[in-house]
């Protein structure tokens, strides 16, 4: 309600999808603001999601071609994506609502599967079955086949989920002002994989190699299928971006010292 209370208080008028009104419990939104049962990114300037890096993503694919900016306000743990802390809204999100601040451009990676295709702004994992033992993966790049290695699964994280899975699992920590993409394997069964950074043109395929087990597909943390024994992935960078809405005084190196290097909190 604070952010709404901020919304009445300089006149910027605020658009609430019905369900989540009603989700929220907020009684008093249709004083506060218009509440719609449909929502498409021409109705906003951006959208302001409140909670973690999950509930940011979310609202990401909320809108047809992404073309909608997002502005995160940190209700969660890490929020590395979210621009404000709960006790900013007053100051922060007050200078942003008066129009102090920028949009900058995300990496996503598409995935063509079972002739489907999928964004993500985070990272593509495939993984292990749930309860199962390890799997067996190919992958490489071009007509490059690199090998096959047992593990637990194999992540392709974007630059700014380089911050997510990526680096929970020993993978480097790649700038926002890059065009690149980044392998890493989950606890592999060898010692010599090393996390691969590859260029924009440069895509990757996966190939299950594991006996009798189908691998699981995750897109930004949502289970979204299986990749059967034999079957294959085509992961690449998207030509769409992922637009985020920052404060002009943000900075990725500040954040990244702040949020996993010296925490504050």
């Amino acid at each position: 309600m604070q952010v709404l209370e901020l919304c009445r208080e300089l006149s910027v008028t605020a658009v609430i999808p019905e369900r989540e009104a009603e989700k929220h419990a907020l009684g008093q939104a249709a004083e506060l603001a218009v509440v719609t049962p449909e929502l498409s990114g021409e109705d906003v300037d951006f959208c302001v999601a409140l909670g973690g890096d999950g509930t940011i993503l979310r609202a990401f694919n909320r809108f047809p071609g992404l073309q909608t900016p997002v502005l995160g306000i940190n209700f969660g743990r890490v929020g590395f994506l979210s621009a404000i802390r709960p006790d900013e809204i007053n100051t922060r999100l007050r200078s942003i609502l008066e129009g102090g601040y920028d949009v900058i451009d995300l990496s996503m990676i598409e995935m063509d599967h079972e002739g489907a295709s999928s964004l993500a702004l985070n990272d593509i994992v495939i993984h292990k079955p749930d309860g199962g033992s390890v799997v067996r993966l190919a992958y490489g790049t071009g007509e490059v086949e690199f090998g096959s290695l047992s593990c637990d699964g194999l992540v392709l994280a974007t630059p700014a989920g380089s911050t997510a899975y990526n680096l929970s699992n020993g993978g480097p920590l790649v700038s926002l002002a890059l065009e690149a993409l980044v392998l890493t394997a989950i606890a592999p069964h060898t010692l010599g994989f090393r996390a691969l950074v590859l260029g924009r043109e440069e895509g990757v395929f996966i190939r299950n190699e594991t006996i009798g087990s189908a691998a699981a597909i995750y897109v930004d943390g949502r289970a979204t299928g299986s990749l059967a024994p034999g079957d294959s992935i085509n992961l690449r960078m998207s030509g769409l971006k992922a637009h985020l809405v920052q404060p002009p005084e943000a900075d990725f190196y500040r954040t990244l010292r702040d949020r996993f290097i010296q925490p504050t909190g």
